[in-house]
């Protein structure tokens, strides 16, 4: 099987979950890296058994075919809109910008370009995720109710202060929402669709020396009628796994990281037994409730094969970027409710 050359842009910490996932997969290689500190490029390429471009020109003009973006979050357009110009397709971490205004313009230019982008949401990979969309896409849940959410994770303050573009608004966009609570967002919309309108408000209880929130709480209304609440912080100790849970009139689910911890309706079907023991397991997918280095790079595994996949034979994405569009929308929304003290709508 030809394999798909992959570079990687920035040499942070999720720049290794890439590496190492890239190296499980069938479909793809590392073959390059950059990094606008050339002793980082170097340290890493060697770390991993790639090659390091020697500037961002040099690393556009080699042939791989793809690249992964690792930079800081408010920087992921400043180097994609480039490399999709180059003709390269592109894995961004998420979030896709830490703007509208600026998601928009990736996007676009990935689409002006012909270029395949893939925002990075993990989680939507693991097997649970995807019962639980197929029992929405069945209607076993009758008339959606209450879509609810949970992440009350911890990061130490060496976490922020060991980065400084951490906690920012202009490069990390937002804190334990748009950082941290990110996949949940985006499981929400995946599984109960998009919102009507959005109430927030946001603090900082514990990390006093950023300019974003540690906590953030927000109470939706989607369009199904259903409503909805989600919670992302990174002040309770020492953190815990991410819970999301449906119900509606003819049943519910709790999705707790990967594991399935309630899967009930009205109307057995062949298979629920099987689920629920399945869903007890989990696929090891955790998400790094209290350290952000446990994540595990599996989730990237399944979506770089994919990505691979869909540039080799014109498969479908399961994140592409219009996706990763919807997340950045509703973030921004809990945003500005918080700073407005106002309900925001959307047409």
């Amino acid at each position: 099987m030809r394999k798909v050359k992959f570079g990687i842009i920035g040499t942070g910490a999720i720049a290794a979950r890439h590496a190492e996932a890239l190296a499980l997969t069938g479909n793809a290689e590392l073959v390059l890296v950059y990094d606008k500190v050339g002793e980082r490029s170097a340290a890493f390429a060697k770390q991993h058994g790639c090659k390091a471009a020697a500037t961002f020109e040099e690393f556009l003009a080699s042939d791989i075919e793809a690249v992964t973006i690792a930079t800081p979050s408010g920087l992921h357009a400043e180097v994609a809109i480039p490399a999709a110009r180059a003709g390269k397709h592109i894995l961004c971490e998420k979030p896709l910008e830490v703007t509208v205004s600026k998601t928009n313009e990736l996007v676009r230019a990935c689409e002006s370009a012909n270029i395949r982008l893939s925002a990075v949401f993990q989680s939507r990979f693991s097997r649970s995720v995807q019962l639980i969309k197929q029992a929405v896409d069945e209607g076993r849940f009758g008339q959606p109710v209450l879509a609810t959410a949970s992440v009350r994770w911890f990061r130490s303050s060496e976490y922020y202060g060991n980065a400084t573009w951490r906690g920012t608004w202009a490069l990390d966009g937002g804190g334990a929402l748009m950082n941290q609570g990110i996949h949940t967002v985006d499981l929400m919309l995946y599984f109960n669709g998009d919102a009507s309108e959005v109430t927030g408000r946001t603090a900082r209880l514990l990390h006093k020396n950023i300019e974003v929130e540690d906590t953030v709480v927000a109470m939706f209304k989607f369009k199904n009628n259903s409503l909805g609440t989600l919670e992302a912080s990174t002040a309770c100790a020492p953190g815990f796994p991410r819970r999301v849970e449906l119900s509606g009139t003819d049943g519910s689910v709790l999705l707790e990281d990967d594991r399935i911890l309630r899967w009930q309706f009205k109307v057995e079907k062949p298979g629920d037994d099987e689920i629920r023991k399945f869903g007890l397991a989990g696929e090891g997918l955790h998400g790094g409730a209290g350290d952000p280095n446990a994540i595990s790079s599996e989730g990237h595994r399944r979506q770089l094969t994919e990505l691979a996949d869909a540039i080799l034979s014109g498969h479908h994405l399961t994140t592409p970027g219009a996706e990763g569009k919807r997340a950045v929308e509703l973030i921004c929304a809990v945003y500005e409710s918080a700073r407005t003290g106002t309900t925001i709508k959307f047409l």
